[in-house]
C-alpha cells in the first residue's frame, strides 16, 4: 500500500516511520529542507537554538518512550530534573507559584493560602478565565495564573473554555500545597514534566533527524493540491497514493483541495496564536524555564537551551536562553535588547544573536473550538482514506509525547 504523509513533524514522522515498518511504501511531503516541524534545533555562534520554543521528553505512556528510545537510543539523552522559576515582583519564585507561596511576602502568601483553601466552593465555571479563580482561588490567580495567560494567549480568556488544560497545567490538591507551606518545600510532587530528556548533542534536532532517517522524504516541496481519484488520492498531481495522512495545519486545506463550504466554514473560525523566539547569551543559569508573568514586559517566557545539555555550547561562566513573545511577526529582532519592556535588565538580555518567527505555535480553545473541531472531524472521518494527525490537523493543543501516541494509534488502527 502507498501512503502520503503530509508534513515531517513529529506526528508525521512517527506516523511514517510505524507505516514503514509495517511494509508500506512511505512519501512524506515537507515544505522545509529539515525534518521536525515545531521539534527543530539549530546553532548560532556555537549556541543551541531550538527557534520554535524548546521541546523535551517525557510521558507516562512506555510505549512512545520505548519507541523513541528505539529511534534514538536512551544513551543519547540527558535527564533533567526541572528547575523553573517564576520572575515575581523581582525575585525568582520556585515553580508551580501554588507550591512556592511559603516563598513570597508575608502579606501576599496569606492572601493566596486562605483563598486557594475556599477556593472550588462554587459550581465550575465554564470560562478559563473564572476557572483560574475557582481552582486556585483569586489570590494566586490575579497574582500569576492570570496575568500569566493573558500574555501567553493573548485572547480573551472569558472567551476560552476549560477542557483543554487537563494534563497541561498542574492542578495539586490542597492538601500538598499546605504541606509546602508548613515544611517551606516548593518541590514539585508528581507535576507533569518535573523530569524529562532532551538529546545530548544536536539539540532536539537529532531526535527528529534519527526519525526521518529511514524515510523518503520530498523535503522543499509544500503541499499545493490534494485531489480525490477514483481509487485514492493525488499529491501535487505527481504521485497517486491509497490513503492520505495529513499534518498540515487545517487553514491551509481549503487551499489545497475541495471541501464543502460548511466545512471551510468551521475552518474558518478556528484560531490560533503565533509565536517569536529570540536567542541570546546571559550569564550562567541552572534555571531551564523561566515565567515571567508581569505585564511591564512582552515576553512571557525564556527557555534556557543550555541548561538541557552540557553540550549546548555557552562559553565558562555563561549559558544561553530563548525569549518567547507571543504575537504578530517582529520586524526588526535585533532592537528589542534596547527595550526596557522586552525583559527584566536582570535576566542579562543585552544582544539578539539569533530570531524566528512561528506562524502555528499554540491552538486556542475558544468557545467555539469544540463545535468547529467536530463538524470537521465528522467530515474527514466519512473517508478512512484520508486522516487528520497532529497539533495542527487535528487542531488539538497536545505535547510531543500525545502527537506521537496518537500517531501510533492511528497506524494501529488503519486498514492496510
Amino acid at each position: 500500500m502507498k501512503i502520503a504523509v503530509l508534513g515531517a513533524g513529529v506526528s508525521g514522522l512517527t506516523a511514517a516511520n510505524r507505516l514503514q515498518q509495517k511494509g508500506c511504501e512511505v512519501v512524506v511531503y515537507e515544505k522545509n529542507e529539515t525534518p521536525g516541524g515545531l521539534a527543530r534545533s539549530r546553532f548560532t555562534d556555537g549556541l543551541l537554538y531550538d527557534p520554535h520554543g524548546g521541546h523535551i521528553l517525557n510521558s507516562k505512556h512506555p510505549e512512545v518512550m520505548e519507541f523513541v528510545f528505539s529511534i534514538l537510543p536512551k544513551e543519547n539523552w540527558q535527564y533533567t530534573v526541572r528547575n523553573a522559576k517564576i520572575y515575581f515582583n523581582g525575585r525568582y519564585i520556585s515553580y508551580p507559584f501554588e507550591l512556592s507561596l511559603c516563598e513570597l511576602d508575608t502579606e501576599d502568601a496569606v492572601d493566596c493560602v486562605y483563598d486557594f483553601i475556599l477556593a472550588k466552593e462554587r459550581e465550575e465555571p465554564d470560562n478559563f478565565r473564572d476557572w483560574l479563580v475557582w481552582n486556585f482561588g483569586e489570590g494566586i490567580a490575579k497574582r500569576y495564573m492570570i496575568p500569566y495567560n493573558e500574555k501567553i494567549w493573548a485572547y480573551p480568556l472569558e472567551d476560552m473554555e476549560t477542557q483543554w488544560m487537563q494534563g497541561k497545567m498542574p492542578l495539586p490538591e490542597k492538601k500538598e500545597m499546605i504541606r509546602s507551606m508548613l515544611l517551606k518545600d516548593p518541590s514539585e510532587r508528581k507535576m507533569p514534566h518535573s523530569t524529562f530528556y532532551y538529546p545530548l548533542r544536536g539539540g532536539i534536532q537529532t531526535m527528529s533527524n534519527a526519525l526521518a532517517a529511514p524515510l523518503t522524504i520530498r523535503y522543499g516541496t509544500p503541499v499545493q493540491r490534494i485531489e480525490r481519484k477514483e481509487k485514492g488520492w493525488a499529491v501535487n498531481g505527481e504521485e497517486k497514493f491509497d490513503k492520505v495522512i495529513s499534518t498540515i495545519p487545517l487553514p491551509v486545506l481549503p487551499g489545497v483541495m475541495e471541501l464543502p463550504p460548511s466545512v471551510c466554514d468551521s475552518i474558518s473560525k478556528l484560531r490560533y496564536n503565533s509565536l517569536n523566539t529570540v536567542l541570546f547569551e546571559c550569564p550562567k543559569t541552572d534555571i531551564t524555564w523561566l515565567y515571567i508573568p508581569s505585564h511591564a514586559y512582552r515576553s512571557h517566557r525564556v527557555g534556557y537551551q543550555s541548561t538541557l545539555t552540557p553540550y549546548g555550547g555557552p562559553r565558562e561562566g555563561r549559558s544561553c536562553g530563548a525569549l518567547e513573545i507571543i504575537g504578530e511577526r517582529i520586524e526588526d529582532p535585533a532592537a528589542l535588547s534596547q527595550r526596557s519592556d522586552i525583559l527584566p535588565e536582570a535576566l542579562g538580555f543585552t544582544k539578539a544573536l539569533d530570531s524566528e518567527f512561528t506562524e502555528y505555535a499554540y491552538v486556542i480553545h475558544d468557545k467555539k473550538y469544540r463545535k468547529s473541531v467536530t463538524e470537521i472531524t465528522a467530515y474527514f472521518a466519512q473517508d478512512d482514506s484520508f486522516s487528520l494527525l497532529g497539533r495542527w490537523g487535528t487542531w488539538n493543543y497536545k505535547n510531543m509525547d500525545l502527537c506521537m501516541l496518537d500517531a501510533m494509534k492511528l497506524t494501529e488502527e488503519m486498514k492496510l
